[in-house]
């Protein structure tokens, strides 16, 4: 095996904070600079190439489902899915600690029956199966990372990658973070971890920190992205981004759609409004109300519009915005 993979191998706590060392001047960097290559959209702004991106989501949204078919759609040589572009095709693993097997192959079973584009053969999404912490199966993951080259790898999910690590502790985080970076740097692809949403963030608008519990998670990856139920129908979800190290950041809002029947995703709208899709109308707390009332008239809404949005009448809005 290579060196990249004798390297991957022996990571341990030492090797993980072990990160190679630079000292040059701003002149040597710039010349050097000419050799590096513009960062290709592996999915739209949201992933791009050798990017780590932390993807909370709250239970039930559906993250596992999207986060397969964009694997397949990188994989089927497609050049866009829902909306956004793909500057990289080729194999994608798909790390599956949540699911059992049989429940894996009913939903493919229904997304393959009935996909939205041809499922080309020259490359593969391959599915990784099994139940132990990510660092016990550390051996075998680096082979197939190493033999079949993929352009991006999911692990879903952050918890039982690490089990019997705190997640939420920051210093165990950076340890866990660190290694997923080691594994990015020696490997080259882009790596994207599912994980669940903090408890008691489901009425408040998406915020890096506030929604991904310990904020060591969003200052160590490269992006982040969301997905989320929408109060207005049941197979609605709207997605965002909030952090991106790569790319403009930017505070669209896209809604997308679950087919119950093909259980695959479509756009339905590339920009809508988030406060109209999370119940804000059932903010209990004063404070959450007026910031997002103060939000929404920020977007262009006007006092009508907010008021039926979060349930108050137009001269409550009018007090709160002048307070």
């Amino acid at each position: 095996m290579s060196k990249l993979y004798n390297k991957v191998i022996n990571i341990t706590e030492e090797i993980a904070f072990s990160q190679e060392k630079s000292f040059k001047s701003v002149q040597q960097l710039h010349q050097e600079s000419a050799n590096v290559k513009p960062i290709k959209r592996v999915w739209g702004q949201y992933i791009g190439e050798g990017d780590i991106v932390h993807f909370p989501s709250p239970r039930g949204a559906g993250k596992t489902l999207l986060m397969m078919q964009i694997c397949m759609a990188i994989s089927s040589g497609e050049q866009t899915f829902l909306g956004e572009n793909i500057e990289q095709n080729g194999n994608s693993i798909y790390i599956n600690l949540e699911l059992n097997d049989k429940t894996i192959k009913r939903r493919l079973k229904k997304m393959m029956d009935n996909p939205p584009f041809r499922i080309k053969q020259e490359f593969q999404t391959y599915i990784y199966t099994f139940k132990g912490s990510l660092l016990s199966e550390l051996t075998s993951i680096v082979r197939k990372i190493d033999f079949y080259k993929p352009i991006l790898i999911v692990i879903d999910n952050l918890r039982l990658a690490f089990i019997g690590s705190d997640v939420n502790s920051g210093k165990e985080i950076t340890k866990l973070m660190f290694t997923l970076m080691a594994i990015r740097d020696a490997l080259g692809c882009s790596i994207v971890i599912t994980d669940h949403f903090r408890k008691h963030t489901s009425s408040t608008l998406t915020d890096s920190d506030l929604h991904s519990g310990s904020g060591v998670k969003t200052d160590l990856s490269d992006a982040d992205m969301f997905l989320r139920k929408s109060c207005q129908q049941t197979n609605w979800r709207i997605m965002k981004r909030c952090k991106s190290r790569n790319f403009e950041e930017d505070d669209t809002v896209k809604l997308i759609e679950l087919d119950a029947e093909t259980l695959w995703f479509k756009l339905i709208e590339a920009s809508v409004s988030e406060a109209e899709h999370i119940g804000v109308q059932n903010l209990s707390d004063k404070n959450e109300q007026i910031d997002m009332a103060k939000q929404l008239r920020a977007e262009g809404r006007t006092l009508e519009e907010i008021g039926k949005i979060v349930n108050k009448n137009r001269s409550t809005i009018s007090r709160w915005l002048k307070e």
